[in-house]
């Protein structure tokens, strides 16, 4: 009898979107991924690196010993997600939270941000949310303008963030 059931094929990481949420939302339910699935998204987004975190170790050498190191667990470093896409309109919601917050004001919003990584059948649910928490942009730039070049003009925006869980 044939084998007809056929082994998942990886992700594709060309299926993804961005979706902005209040920083209201709370980390302490598993239920946070569905709630947020229902607003809306942001899917303009060309790339997206900088998801992940990395344990600080600090070397300590042994007493008398010279040929053993002891690496002994520090903090947790989260990165900073950087998201490009090709420059948006001035009414994009997530350019007008990098703006109210690199103007100045005294008042900073962070959000939370949930990254979703879609099948590549939409009927299929998705393969993995990482879900950030107290974000806040910290920079927007565009490419070079190059009146010899005629490339689309491509932001970037660069996001910290506190913690993340992956769901």
């Amino acid at each position: 009898m044939p084998n007809t059931l056929r082994p998942k094929d990886p992700p594709v990481s060309y299926n993804f979107k961005v979706t902005l949420a209040p920083s209201t939302t709370s980390s302490s339910s598993m239920l946070v991924a569905a709630a947020l699935a229902s607003l809306d998204s942001d899917a303009a987004f060309t790339q997206i690196s900088g998801l992940g975190v990395q344990l600080n170790v600090n070397q300590v050498r042994s007493g008398g010993n010279n040929m053993e190191v002891f690496h002994l667990p520090g903090g947790v470093n989260q990165g900073s997600l950087t998201l490009k896409r090709g420059l948006a309109t001035i009414t994009s919601p997530l350019l007008l939270w990098c703006f109210g917050t690199a103007s100045g004001n005294l008042t900073i919003a962070p959000k939370t941000i949930v990254v979703t990584l879609m099948d590549k059948n939409p009927n299929n649910a998705p393969v993995m949310t990482w879900i950030l928490y107290n974000a806040i942009p910290v920079k927007w730039e565009i490419d070079e303008l190059d009146a010899k070049k005629s490339d689309i003009v491509i932001e970037s925006i660069e996001i910290v963030f506190s913690s993340m869980i992956v769901v």
